[in-house]
Formats: C-alpha cells, structure tokens, sequence
C-alpha cells in the first residue's frame, strides 16, 4: 500500500517509523493499520509531544521514536473504539472491523499495543513505565464509557473521569514524554502535564459536540448517541428535560441516526450545547493558566498556536 506522509520533517518521520513498525506485524493484522496510518489524520499526538519538548533540547531520533509511539497507542485505541462503538466508517473510509471483520480488526488493536509497549520499553525504562500506566488507564476508561450506558442520569463528575481516563490521559502522556525527552525542569514539566490534561478534556468535549451533527471530518455522527454513550451536551439537556421528552427519545428502542434531529433540537432548547460549550471554555481557559506559567518565548508561542488548531475539527 502506497501512503502519503503529512507535510513537515518531524511528522514524515513519524509516519515513516509508523510504516516501518507495521511492515513487521503479521500479514493477519497489517493491512488495518496501514490502512489507518494512510488515513487523513491530524497526528494531533506527535505534534503536542514534539511542542512540548521544544521547550528543552531533544534527541531528534528519539522524538520521532516518542511521536510513534504515541500516534500508535491512538490508533490501537480507534481499531478497539470502533468495534465497541460500531462504527461504520473512520477518515472517511470503511472502519477496520466492517473491512476485515470484528476478530481481525481485535487483533489488528493489540499488535499496535504490543508494538507500543516494545518501542516504550527500548526508548528505556522512564518511557515504559509512563507508557504502560496510561494504556492501563485507557483501557479503563474505556470501561467505564461502556458501564455508563443509557444512563439519562449519568452525573457530570463521573462523565469527566470518563473523559480524564479514556480522551484526557494520552493527552497527559504526550506532555509529559515530551518534558521529560526535552530534559525540562520540574516546573515546566508540571504546567505541561497540566495543560495536556486540560487540553484532552476540552479536546473530548467538543467531539462529543460532534456526535450531533456532520462536521466534515470523517467523524460518523450519532454513534455514541446510538449506543446511549451520552456526551456532555445530552448530559446537560438531561438535566433540564422536565417533562423526559429527551429521555424518552435517547431510550427508544428504535433510535437512530434519522432521529439526530430532533434530538438535536432538543439538546438545544434545553440549554445542552450552550452549557457543554461553557465546559469546554472552563477547560481551555485551565489549560491557558497552565500555558502562561511556562516561560514567554517561541516554544510556548507555538503550543498556543497548536492548541487552537487541536480544538478547531477534532480527529
């Protein structure tokens, strides 16, 4: 399969790294991920990690290594969504496990996870060990997305360890690899994770926002609402449907995608998406605190440049 690298030095290496890593997986599982890799993404992870480390001095060949790693445990995690979600398409194309079948599109997922922890463990012992407790802490928000659903009365705190655990924490992970590849002092380091973990919240907000209407970006829209994984926006309205005229339409057993309309609607005149878009701002407005305690300059300049693409189309 012929792939086409984004633009830029830094992420053509990543995707040339990406490419060389999945020629070595067995033949059952690479098409999937080439397939993924060749995809239109915004390698949104690589990015974060490299802008953070530019803030100290890192080894070029091992930041491309780090930006790998990290993109890889993100596909792992979209191969594993997708089945659990049932989403039908993914960058616009066919999603793996309506391709190639739920079981192959399972194991397509934990080769890249197997391949993640291998390339953590020879990046050294640091890398393994903050690799290793993030993909634990994925793989259980993944659980706890699924323990939640049709819950109409889901609570806001729980939804946000949710996201903290399942969207919030690879975020944290590119921060922190990157502090720690640019050798930054115990200060930056700290404001960096913060604002990592800020920005994933936000991140995952604004998707949610997406499963209400087309975007443009590849994303299938009504999935999670589908499957009762309720967003905040629903969560919002939820709280403020009186009369249960939402509550009725979410839990009706004949709810589809031709009903995003009208539950669209109704998300809105319950305040939803003007209560979810006020929760995304508290969360920016925390990563920004995070960002103004790094040192003033190009580095930080270009995180907050970063930061306002990440959150235009999530991908």
């Amino acid at each position: 399969m012929t792939t086409t690298a984004p633009p830029g030095s830094f992420t053509a290496g990543v995707h040339d790294r990406l490419s060389r890593l999945a020629d070595d997986l067995p033949e059952l599982v690479r098409g999937p991920v080439r397939t993924l890799i060749a995809g239109p993404g915004k390698f949104a992870r690589p990015r974060l990690l490299a802008a953070c480390a530019a803030f100290g001095t890192p080894d070029p060949g091992r930041l491309v290594r780090l930006g790998a790693v990290v993109e890889l445990a993100h596909l792992a995690s979209l191969l594993h969504d997708d089945v659990i979600d049932e989403a039908r398409t993914r960058r616009g194309a066919p999603a793996a496990h309506t391709a190639v079948g739920t079981e192959q599109a399972m194991l397509a997922g934990l080769a890249c996870f197997a391949l993640v922890g291998t390339e953590a463990a020879d990046l050294g012992e640091g890398v393994a060990g903050a690799v290793s407790t993030a993909v634990a802490t994925l793989a259980y928000g993944e659980l706890l997305d699924v323990e939640r659903a049709f819950d109409t009365a889901f609570p806001l705190p729980a939804y946000l360890e949710v996201v903290r655990c399942k969207t919030a924490e690879l975020f944290r992970l590119c921060c922190l690899l990157g502090a720690a590849e640019g050798r930054c002092g115990p200060g930056e380091t700290d404001a960096l994770v913060r604002f990592g973990a800020a920005l994933g919240v936000t991140f995952q907000i604004l998707d949610d926002c997406l499963d209400l209407s087309p975007s443009g970006s590849g994303k299938p829209i009504g999935t999670d609402h589908a499957l009762g994984l309720f967003g905040a926006p629903t969560l919002y309205a939820l709280r403020a449907d009186r009369g249960g005229e939402l509550a009725r339409l979410l839990l009706s057993p004949s709810f589809g995608v031709r009903d995003l309309p009208e539950a669209h609607a109704l998300i809105k005149d319950r305040g939803g998406l003007e209560a979810a878009a006020r929760l995304a701002a508290d969360w920016h407005g925390q990563a920004l605190d995070a960002l103004r305690g790094l040192p003033a300059g190009d580095p930080r300049d270009r995180l907050a440049a970063l930061t306002t693409s990440l959150l235009d189309v999530p991908s």
